[in-house]
């Protein structure tokens, strides 16, 4: 994706018809919102920030201003031919090449086709992610994943509720300033394992008396048992960096996306990539509480439990422990509760 500007937002092939209307809406609405502090009065923002195989765009402001300059930024994005909406605030309206409309409420999702150039439409300040997808992404875990477009996800139930508290907890600033890849791949792996599941029971049933209102499946007895010799593996083999999670489903016979389906049912919501860090950590931890005794290096330590990059290990074992690798070392003592990663 790139930038768009208001000079391409005016060149954009959608309808005239409605382009103004559009923007006669928004100009109406904007200005009974003079007063709001919420919506403002700036210019519309279009800020982009690419990770990998995903890109996330964050659209906010007036209508007639964000609606375009976002439809601009979507056609340019070549390399990412689904595009996952989801609205923050107020509602948006996708319209596709066939002249189908749907219309997204707060923390509503649905996937678009980026090739076709859908229509946005509003009637109130924008304020929405647009999260672009590879081409790598959708085939490894979107299969059929063009069958998935046009279709509303309710972001108040369900793995869609799951999926969209995540993506409103990211801001821009947080994103732009990820540099290790590790990181990187996590965001990725979080998005598109809840979105996969997030389409996998949609539409979402009926709310049951009791129900939680997660949504969330039984595991069965043989995801279950599935879980439990996975991460056995990956207790095993934590130390070596090139595992990830393609290597852990060709080990066991099934597909990527399933293993990922069997760690967010039957692991609670943990994610592959979460148990192999913690796995890492962990191993890490004690190391160091070793290293007292017998003094190691703290970037040998990270290589030795499957970190490519010590500095991503500093930063990642501060978070869960609370101190620095070479503080905890210096203690010497049992590892203390985890800190929150």
């Amino acid at each position: 994706m790139k930038f768009a500007d208001e000079r391409q937002a005016d060149t954009l092939s959608a309808p005239h018809g409605l382009a103004r209307q559009a923007a006669s809406m928004s100009r109406h609405l904007d200005a009974e919102d003079d007063d709001d502090p919420e919506h403002g009065t700036g210019p519309a923002r279009c800020t982009v920030v690419e990770l990998a195989t995903m890109g996330f765009m964050r659209v906010q402001g007036p209508a007639e201003q964000a609606c375009p300059q976002a439809m601009a930024a979507i056609r340019e994005g070549r390399r990412f031919p689904l595009q996952l909406v989801m609205v923050c605030a107020g509602s948006l309206t996708l319209r596709d090449a066939s002249g189908r409309s749907l219309t997204l409420g707060p923390d509503d999702m649905a996937l678009v086709d980026g090739h076709a150039g859908p229509t946005l439409l509003s009637l109130q300040f924008v304020d929405a992610w647009i999260v672009g997808l590879s081409e790598a992404l959708v085939a490894r875990w979107l299969q059929g994943g063009a069958a998935a477009t046009g279709h509303r996800l309710q972001g108040d139930r369900g793995w869609g509720r799951v999926l969209s508290a995540y993506l409103r907890n990211w801001e821009f600033e947080q994103l732009d300033r990820l540099i290790s890849p590790f990181e990187k791949e996590i965001i990725g792996e979080h998005v598109m394992s809840l979105l996969s599941m997030a389409l996998a029971h949609a539409p979402a049933p009926a709310p049951q008396p009791g129900d939680a209102g997660c949504g969330t499946q039984r595991p069965s007895m043989r995801d279950r048992g599935l879980h439990g010799r996975m991460h056995q593996w990956i207790r095993d083999n934590y130390a070596n960096p090139e595992i990830g999670v393609a290597t852990l489903a060709a080990r066991f016979g099934v597909s990527t996306r399933y293993v990922h389906k069997v760690f967010l049912n039957a692991g609670s919501g943990e994610t592959f990539l979460d148990a192999l860090r913690r796995e890492r950590l962990e191993a890490a931890a004690g190391l160091l509480r070793a290293s007292a005794k017998a003094p190691a290096g703290v970037s040998d330590i990270a290589y030795a439990c499957g970190f490519s990059d010590p500095g991503y290990f500093g930063q990642v074992f501060r978070r869960k422990y609370g101190v620095s690798p070479s503080d905890y070392a210096k203690k010497g003592d049992p590892a203390p509760e985890d800190a929150g990663a």
